[in-house]
């Protein structure tokens, strides 16, 4: 009978190194961890989701501990809900204790975008976030607090846009919101509806 050839290891083969009896026990500690918060984790969305589900209702507060702030689910991007109003950001220059005209922020960033083959979406939003953003912290009850960093950051993209456009901020910038109500498909427009509305955000500043 002949005798069997054992083939000599390939040196190109890789070569791992065996695991000891407490690394395997600390994998499969770990592989057990991950297994039951991916089996909490759905369970909580399947219970988030299912708003008319009895269990949910019961556990509400234990559901929402667990997804907020981090998983909500936003299903605005599936079905957006349709805006009511053309908002605006205007802005306008002191300059040497004199103020300028204002200026249309937003006409300008659509004027740039227009025609454009591939535009980009996420400049398009940083105007428009960075007020919604300010708006939002300018209404809760500590606004003097909250508002700090957004309206650094609302400054910041107004001094960036008044560069682009070769307009000088001055000593200091004044904003305002303008907003026209966008009248219901085939209705007539009514001046006293569709008149543009103003509302002032705030006056900055500019740091030398």
């Amino acid at each position: 009978m002949a005798e069997s050839v054992i083939p000599p290891p390939d040196p190109l083969a890789p070569r791992g190194t065996p695991l000891g009896a407490s690394r395997r026990g600390i994998l499969r500690w770990c592989a057990a961890f991950v297994a039951f918060v991916a089996l909490v984790h759905s369970s909580m969305l399947l219970l988030y989701v299912a708003t008319d589900f009895p269990l949910s209702r019961t556990y509400a507060k234990q559901v929402n501990g667990w997804m907020r702030p981090l998983f909500p689910q936003d299903w605005s991007i599936f079905a957006p809900e349709p805006s009511k109003f053309n908002q605006h950001l205007e802005v306008r220059a002191n300059v040497d204790g004199r103020f300028g005209p204002w200026i249309d922020l937003t006409a300008h960033d659509n004027a740039a975008y227009r025609g454009e083959l591939l535009p980009s979406i996420e400049d398009q939003l940083v105007l428009r976030r960075a007020v919604s953003q300010y708006r939002s912290n300018a209404a809760r009850p500590d606004a003097r607090q909250a508002t700090g960093r957004s309206a650094r950051y609302l400054l910041n993209v107004v001094l960036v846009r008044l560069d682009a456009i070769g307009e000088e901020p001055g000593q200091a910038v004044q904003l305002r919101l303008k907003s026209t109500r966008i009248p219901a498909p085939g209705t007539r427009p009514d001046a006293s509806v569709t008149r543009p509305r103003y509302q002032a955000l705030g006056y900055w500043k500019v740091r030398p």
